[in-house]
Formats: structure tokens, C-alpha cells, sequence
């Protein structure tokens, strides 16, 4: 067993693939002396499970000294949109198994996308089926992520979006076989 210092050790070759699905061309981040001269870029992740919001915040920080996450419960984000997205160029939401356009997750997202300049929004879901496709193309949301997808993916597709480009689910109906 090992922890995250022995993995970030070795996050130089470290070489994440494009997610299934992704479009467009990632950029890079802005001038900074945080990360070699650029800085990181800054994602806020909203989950509502402390400890999972945490792990996933950590662990991409630590493999990717390029992206920076911050995480967020809900209704914290929620209390003070303005402020919870200020300095963010990514905000990831992490659904599990919720419907995009029910109950809280709903609410959120919408508000999320509604008027008003703000970063781009992504959804990472563990079951992104056409139901939650559907409802991120009406939100204009610029990403749908997998549970499943491995970290190097995750990390590759916030670099991304963060770049202008839409990561959708893999049409693969067996995400095991890969």
C-alpha cells in the first residue's frame, strides 16, 4: 500500500490521454511562476460527499501540478454562487447517480448555467447515460465525465474543457471491455 506523496513522485511521466469523446483543443494555462510559469488551473469541485470530494481534490492535485481543485459542498456553493466561482476556470460537479434535472443536482446545475458570465461547467457522473447527455446539452454544460474513467482522463479533460473544447460520454456500452 502507498500513498499520494509516492504517486506524485512520479506524476513527470505522467502522461494523460484524451477521454473518449473529447472534442477540441486544450490551451495552456495562464502565465504564472506557480507551476514552472504558468498557473494552475483552478477547478472548483462541488460534491456533496465530504470525503470523495476531498480524495478526487487531492489526488488530481497531486498528479497534475498544472490544475489546482477546490472542493465544495452544495449548499455552500450554493449560499454564495458568485463567490464560490470567483477565480475558478472549471467547475466540476459530481452527480453520482442523480438526475441532472431533478431535485438539488438540478437546482445547482441550474444555476450553474443560467445567465451571467461564469466558468465552464462539467458534470461527473456515475452512470453518464443519454438521460444525462440530454440534460447537459440543454444546460450547455461542456462536459460529461465517467466514475469510471480513470484519473489521467479526468485530468486530461478538465485541461480540456478548461482549453475550450466538450468532453460527452464514451457510446461504449461496456466500459469494462476497454
Amino acid at each position: 500500500m502507498f500513498g499520494l506523496d509516492a504517486l506524485a513522485g512520479i506524476r513527470r511521466d505522467f502522461m494523460p490521454r484524451a477521454p473518449a469523446g473529447a472534442r477540441g483543443g486544450a490551451r495552456p494555462p495562464r502565465s504564472d511562476a506557480r507551476t514552472g510559469g504558468r498557473a494552475p488551473i483552478a477547478v472548483l469541485l462541488i460534491d456533496d460527499r465530504a470525503l470523495f470530494g476531498e480524495s478526487l481534490a487531492a489526488a488530481i492535485t497531486a498528479f497534475a501540478p498544472d490544475v489546482a481543485v477546490s472542493h465544495q459542498r452544495s449548499t455552500t456553493a450554493l449560499a454564495d454562487l458568485p463567490a464560490a466561482l470567483r477565480g475558478a476556470d472549471v467547475v466540476l460537479v459530481s452527480i453520482g447517480r442523480a438526475d441532472p434535472a431533478k431535485g438539488g443536482v438540478g437546482h445547482l446545475l441550474d444555476a450553474l448555467s443560467g445567465g451571467g458570465p461564469h466558468p465552464p461547467v462539467a458534470v461527473l457522473a456515475d452512470r453518464p447515460g443519454a438521460a444525462v447527455a440530454a440534460a447537459a446539452a440543454r444546460l450547455g454544460l461542456r462536459g460529461v465525465l465517467s466514475g469510471r474513467m480513470p484519473l489521467a482522463e479526468v485530468i486530461a479533460a478538465l485541461r480540456l474543457i478548461h482549453g475550450g473544447g466538450t468532453v460527452s460520454p464514451d457510446p461504449d456500452p461496456d466500459p469494462d471491455s476497454r
